[in-house]
C-alpha cells in the first residue's frame, strides 16, 4: 500500500506562490542592500529606548532590576552594608561587634617547600629558575652533593601550577627530565611543570 505523502496546505500555498507575477532582475538584491542598509546605520538613542520600552521581554528586566534595587535599599536602612559612622564605631569598639571570618584558613596559601635534584656531572653551576622565585638565578643556587653527586636545592614556592627549568652554568636553560613539559613563554625555551600541592 503506498501513503500519499502530500500535504493538502503545502500545496494550496505552492498554487498561491506559483500565481505572483515574477520579479525583476536585481530586485531581490536591492531589497537586500537597503535591509543592510538600514541595519548600518545605528537608530537615534530615543528611538531604540522606545523600542526596548516595547519590547515584551522588559517586564522581566524591569522586574529583576527593581528587586535588586529593592534589595540594596533595604541592606541600606536596615544597616547591614557598613556606613561611615559603622567603621567608625567599629574602629573605636563602640557598639559593633566585629564579624569573624567563617574558615580559618589564611587568605592566601602559605608557600610550600619542594626539594630539587637535578644530575648533571659537568656542570660547575646549576641554579633553579621559575616562575615561582621570578626567574632570579640568584634566588635558587643549587649546590652538588659530594663531589661528584646530583645537584640540589630547596625552593618555596605556593601551591599551584608552577613552570621551571635548570640554569646551567648561568647560560643554558635546561628542562627536568623527571618532569613533564610546558613552553616557557619568559624565556622562549622548553621549562618543566611543578605541581605544588598545600601541606
Amino acid at each position: 500500500m503506498i501513503m500519499d505523502e502530500r500535504d493538502e496546505t503545502i500545496e494550496r500555498a505552492a498554487e498561491a506562490l506559483s500565481a505572483l507575477a515574477p520579479l525583476k532582475g536585481g530586485a531581490v538584491a536591492r531589497v537586500l542592500l537597503a535591509v543592510r542598509a538600514a541595519r548600518a546605520r545605528r537608530a537615534p538613542v530615543w528611538l531604540r529606548v522606545s523600542w526596548w520600552m516595547q519590547d515584551t521581554s522588559v517586564s522581566a528586566r524591569a522586574a529583576g532590576l527593581m528587586v535588586a534595587a529593592s534589595l540594596a535599599v533595604g541592606f541600606v536602612l536596615r544597616g547591614a552594608v557598613a556606613s561611615d559612622e559603622n567603621i567608625r564605631l567599629a574602629r573605636t569598639g563602640g557598639g559593633i561587634v566585629a564579624l569573624q571570618p567563617v574558615a580559618n584558613a589564611p587568605a592566601e596559601p602559605q608557600a610550600v617547600p619542594v626539594s630539587m635534584v637535578f644530575d648533571l656531572a659537568n656542570a660547575r653551576s646549576v641554579a633553579v629558575v621559575g616562575d615561582f622565585n621570578g626567574w632570579d638565578p640568584s634566588a635558587a643556587p643549587m649546590k652538588r652533593i659530594g663531589g661528584t653527586g646530583p645537584w640540589s636545592a630547596t625552593v618555596v614556592a605556593r601551591p599551584g601550577r608552577h613552570t621551571y627549568a635548570f640554569l646551567v652554568d648561568g647560560t643554558m636553560l635546561v628542562a627536568d627530565p623527571l618532569a613533564p613539559r610546558a613552553g616557557n613563554p619568559d624565556f622562549g625555551g622548553d621549562a618543566s611543570v611543578m605541581m605544588v600541592r598545600t601541606p
